[in-house]
């Protein structure tokens, strides 16, 4: 009991001052073969880590889900069962809310903060802060490995993986490898880049997240994949990828173009696509690899029927506030029809971008 105590009042000294544990750096070891499908470069990953957050997430408040979407039904079976639990210990559970209450509320800053972290309890920091994708929340989440674990241990959420663990595991087993591959092949192709990283891709789906929502990071040599619900492919996910490369692409083109593309991003504030994009930079890496993504997925199925999918998809992202997306689409035309390889060509796009009207929306 008296340990418990101690720990508890170390636990309220971490959250109320925001000390961390210095980090020892370790390269990430996954030490449960049965979790992860792996060939060649890829690899799909059961991820104990982006649960056990998750899971504190849906515990402490996260209930948010897509308008006319129920939540996945491991989701429900988790938080139902973890819910429960928590009633139990009430002190715990209020502090833990606590703790969420007062931080940021995106799920995306929290799942990468996960991908920093050992693959199993007791988790603990392993990467450094300057891999962490989202610099505010090394320090806004200052304290959390121990609130996680206090949080695991006190709820045994392992048992509860092990409930739900062969919903990941048939979940990791319908991802197509050869897909993968020949989507990996194709970017490069259209881009007429030489590829130029070495990453080992890790597909890591998130049944405890709402629906359609994912995030790329990058750790060591992995880029991580955290796919939702309404997501997933089972194949490769481009749209992340393209992110590793375009937004350098963008950054060194951005101060010259900056006026005329922050008039798009002022122009669909507030809109329902673009909150998530405030950030002008942010905004225009969304719109043009959101544009690429959509012409890369139509000219790789081969059909006239799918690009003409990807057409309508475009236009219903221009409508709601995604601004960029669709003159970004249309300039494409111009970078198929020249010689120029894509990093060539994206400040002849910016040139060639229109300037914002109103008619555009």
């Amino acid at each position: 009991m008296r340990s418990k105590t101690v720990l508890s009042l170390l636990l309220l000294v971490v959250v109320l001052t925001g000390c961390q544990v210095p980090i020892k750096v370790e390269p990430l070891e996954f030490h449960h073969g049965d979790e992860v499908r792996q060939e060649g470069e890829f690899m799909v990953l059961a991820d104990r880590r982006v649960f056990a957050v998750m899971a504190f997430l849906n515990v402490c408040g996260f209930d948010e889900e897509v308008a006319g979407k129920e939540m996945h039904p491991v989701r429900k079976k988790v938080r139902d069962a973890l819910l429960a639990r928590a009633a139990q210990h009430p002190e715990a559970w209020a502090r833990w809310k606590a703790y969420y209450q007062k931080r940021p509320s995106q799920t995306f800053g929290y799942q990468d903060y996960a991908l920093s972290l050992c693959d199993d309890y007791p988790f603990k920091r392993i990467r450094p802060d300057h891999e962490v994708g989202y610099a505010f929340m090394v320090k806004a989440l200052a304290g959390f490995s121990q609130i996680l674990n206090e949080f695991w241990e006190t709820l045994d959420v392992e048992q509860v993986w092990e409930e739900v663990k062969a919903d990941y595991l048939a979940d990791i087993g319908q991802y197509d490898f050869q897909r993968m591959n020949h989507q990996l092949a194709f970017v490069w192709e259209y881009l007429r880049l030489e590829r130029k990283d070495c990453f080992t891709f890790v597909t890591v789906p998130n049944l405890m997240d709402r629906y359609y929502h994912a995030i790329g990071a990058q750790y060591e040599n992995y880029w991580f994949m955290v796919e939702s619900p309404g997501a997933v492919s089972y194949g490769m996910n481009v749209h992340e990828y393209l992110h590793s490369m375009i937004n350098s692409m963008m950054d060194r083109c951005y101060e010259d173009h900056c006026t005329k593309l922050n008039a798009y991003c002022s122009a669909g504030k507030g809109m329902p696509l673009a909150k998530s994009y405030s950030i002008p930079q942010v905004y225009a890496w969304e719109c043009l690899v959101r544009a690429l993504d959509h012409r890369i997925g139509g000219l790789m199925s081969g059909e006239s029927s799918v690009l003409e999918a990807e057409q309508r998809r475009i236009e219903y992202l221009n409508r709601d506030g995604l601004f960029l997306v669709q003159p970004f689409y249309e300039l494409l035309d111009d970078y198929e029809a020249s010689e120029m390889n894509f990093e060539e060509f994206l400040p002849v796009m910016l040139e060639r971008l229109p300037e914002y009207s109103i008619d555009k929306e």
